[in-house]
């Protein structure tokens, strides 16, 4: 049991280092599915991993993450069915895989990247939609600290491993013990022979 406590512990720290190294190094990010407009490619409940792409390399058949215009604050991810540059800036026009019609509004995209999918994980976006609410992000945050201390206690202070016992009549440290001196009775008899002759 110990030993699958300290596996899952590994386990969470590995993962928590791993994702702050996508996010921080790599400007990897992620954005919850939500609805079901873009099935069968992504189901409501995944979670989409996206990196940023510069504005000008957006191409037509991408699918982005964008800010909602009816909705400020929530943010969707669609596919890009048209994309025009002629004005100097990129406008795209997106449009659900499930959807029968495309989004009425046209984007001008004013920032310098573009999140565009690259990768979905079914089901873990219910698990992120959690990190929404202050409270939970702050536990999960805890969580995944105490974890990463724990495991870290562990693998510094293992338990030394008792030494090995001896063979049988080995002694103990300090302690010497001395054979039978048979050339001891040998040379007594020899005197003794000695002294009669």
């Amino acid at each position: 049991m110990r030993v699958l406590s300290n596996l899952l512990l590994a386990t969470a720290a590995l993962v928590a280092v791993a994702v702050s190294v996508l996010v921080v190094v790599l400007h990897v990010g992620f954005a919850p599915v939500l609805s079901p407009s873009m099935e069968p490619a992504f189901a409501p409940g995944g979670l989409l991993v996206t990196r940023p792409v510069p504005a000008a390399d957006v191409r037509v058949g991408d699918v982005v993450v964008l800010p909602r215009p009816d909705a400020p604050g929530e943010r969707y991810a669609h596919r890009v069915i048209s994309k025009d540059t002629s004005g100097g800036a990129v406008v795209v026009r997106t449009k659900g895989d499930a959807n029968e019609a495309a989004d009425p509004q046209a984007l001008r995209i004013v920032s310098d990247t573009v999140p565009v999918s690259v990768a979905d994980v079914p089901f873990l976006g219910r698990a992120a939609l959690l990190g929404q609410y202050p409270g939970v992000k702050v536990g999960l945050i805890v969580l995944i600290g105490l974890a990463l201390l724990v495991a870290a206690k562990r693998a510094l202070h293992r338990p030394a491993r008792p030494a090995a016992t001896g063979a049988a009549g080995n002694t103990g440290p300090g302690e010497h013990r001395e054979g039978p001196r048979r050339g001891g009775h040998t040379g007594d008899r020899a005197r003794h022979r000695a002294g009669a002759a």
